[in-house]
């Protein structure tokens, strides 16, 4: 049996007010006896980090779900959950938890040792950027007082991120991967505004609105010709990877969320998933 690849319908679920106003179910997009993948929608925590201490977030509610027995957190055979690294609310994607004590601090240093590898994908008007396949290593520090990141090169951390165009159109947009093996908070965001990049949503670091249902000709009804075709960051955790001694590689994968997918058609940007 491939434990990478679950049935697409298998999922955990999170009755309101758990992680907001709505019921959520998140895809189970991986899981073996050391750890569990879901595919985390936008606008939900991953963990309590410093940027995000009044969001609810997975680490809690998974936690306290199980504590609480609930039958579908106890069928992963878990003994408690802790998230392997921090992916920003705003960003979708590829999340993983541990199973216990020993598989959290196992995967945390996987990843602190730089032995993951991620590819973010994001949209963003790119008439600013030189190439279709680069690299920008400019080191990052956290703002002193701001929830951001800064360049710094006298004081920032190491950091590298590798773009790639993946689907341009003729206005300027394009459809682009960042991989690297150690993301820091914003890193992409940062690294991408950096070089050029106006990122889709990203009022943060000098990014773009989105363009108008009008705009791209795409409005179905009257009230939606002044509407932006995407609301948020146009950012998603593609995949994430890494390989062990002993033990074969594990890849997984996270498809784009609906409206991901509807916006990339809008622009006519094509990409095979």
């Amino acid at each position: 049996m491939n434990q990478n690849k679950p049935h697409r319908k298998e999922s955990l679920g999170f009755p309101s007010p758990l992680l907001g106003e709505t019921n959520l179910r998140l895809e189970i997009l991986a899981q073996n006896e050391h750890f569990i993948a879901l595919n985390k929608p936008a606008l939900v925590s991953v963990r309590q980090h410093p940027w995000e201490v009044h969001m609810p977030n997975l680490d809690t509610c998974l936690n306290k779900q199980l504590q609480e027995g609930k039958p579908e957190l106890l069928a992963t055979g878990a003994q408690m959950f802790g998230s392997v690294y921090f992916l920003e609310h705003s960003v979708s994607g590829v999340v993983v938890f541990g199973k216990d004590r020993d598989s959290i601090a196992d995967l945390r240093n996987v990843y602190g040792s730089g032995a993951m590898h991620f590819s973010y994908y994001f949209v963003a008007l790119s008439n600013g950027v030189s190439g279709d396949d680069f690299e920008d290593n400019t080191p990052l520090l956290k703002h002193r007082y701001k929830s951001k990141m800064i360049p710094s090169t006298a004081k920032g951390k190491q950091s590298a991120t590798q773009f790639r165009c993946l689907s341009k159109n003729k206005e300027g947009w394009g459809l682009w991967e960042a991989r690297t093996n150690f993301p820091r908070p914003h890193q992409i965001r940062l690294h991408a505004s950096l070089s050029g990049f106006e990122v889709l949503g990203d009022s943060l670091y000098r990014g773009v609105e989105a363009p108008s249902y009008a705009s791209v000709g795409k409005w179905k009804k009257e009230n939606d010709r002044d509407k932006g075709i995407f609301s948020g960051l146009a950012m998603h955790l593609k995949s994430v990877h890494w390989e062990r001694e002993s033990v074969r590689g594990i890849h997984i994968e996270a498809v784009f969320p609906k409206a991901f997918k509807a916006m990339l058609s809008y622009l006519n940007l094509k990409i095979s998933e």
